[in-house]
């Protein structure tokens, strides 16, 4: 058996990594996204920068009663215990996942490593003008509303599927390694 792969989404409401505002996450079973779940997270300090706010449209009295990110951790992280994790630009989610869990002090999670759609997309539509996670949907025909972090999960997970079926690949492990993608490590 593969193991899961799960797309994932960061919103932030600061410069900050570890001020993780939305999470979205879609979950990926054989050629199919199985479940797509979002959260809103209260940053640290309830503290938003008028210009992420302008990009993804949440704000401190939108957040104001929802958990911080380490009150989610428990929800999140069965999710990605043992997964395989994707990301568009896979180097920011990674990194305000991994500031998210320094700040709060908890341990990181058991996954299989991580992959990024921006890498598999450049590999298989060199063509394109950019590869940016609106870029390629368009190209693709995967509906989109960017900045909402569990339709950018989703569509990430979308992307990586296109790209399996693109290059002919039965599984996504077959096309990370059909395009030479190493397995990044936490």
């Amino acid at each position: 058996m593969t193991r899961p792969w799960v797309a994932i989404d960061f919103e932030t409401a600061s410069r900050e990594r570890a001020s993780a505002c939305a999470l979205g996450l879609a979950v990926i079973e054989g050629d199919h996204i199985v479940e797509t779940r979002e959260w809103l997270i209260q940053p640290p300090g309830n503290y938003f920068e008028p210009i992420n706010t302008r990009i993804h449209g949440i704000h401190a009295d939108l957040v104001a009663q929802e958990p911080e990110f380490d009150e989610l951790w428990p929800i999140i992280e069965p999710y990605l215990r043992g997964a395989t994790l994707l990301a568009h630009n896979a180097a920011f989610d990674i990194s305000v996942l991994r500031a998210s869990l320094d700040r709060y002090e908890i341990a990181p999670p058991r996954f299989a490593g991580y992959h990024c759609t921006v890498t598999m997309s450049r590999a298989v539509w060199p063509e394109l003008a950019n590869h940016r996670l609106s870029s390629v949907c368009r190209h693709c025909g995967i509906a989109l509303s960017h900045h909402e972090a569990g339709s950018d999960a989703a569509a990430c997970a979308s992307v990586a599927l296109r790209c399996r079926r693109e290059v002919g690949m039965p599984t996504l492990d077959d096309l990370a390694v059909e395009l030479g993608m190493r397995v990044r490590r936490f």
